[in-house]
């Protein structure tokens, strides 16, 4: 196995949360991440009472440690 192959056998696709009150086609589907990498959505909030995911931000996983605290 090349490393090319080792870096898509590492990636994983997590779906953006969809919409429940809006008819048109969600903004983003999904998002391809590695191992070590997190998603953060970024909603928009309408004045009807509607959300959508509208962008994201990819980030860092943050370790856990022995005590339960977060380590960079």
């Amino acid at each position: 196995m090349d490393s090319e192959d080792q870096r898509i056998s590492k990636t994983r696709i997590v779906y953006a949360p969809q919409p429940h009150h809006i008819s048109s086609a969600p903004a983003l589907i999904s998002v391809a991440l590695s191992e070590d990498e997190e998603v953060e959505w970024h909603w928009t909030h309408f004045p009807d009472g509607r959300s959508m995911v509208t962008g994201y931000s990819i980030v860092k996983k943050l370790e856990v440690g022995e005590e339960g605290e977060r380590l960079p």
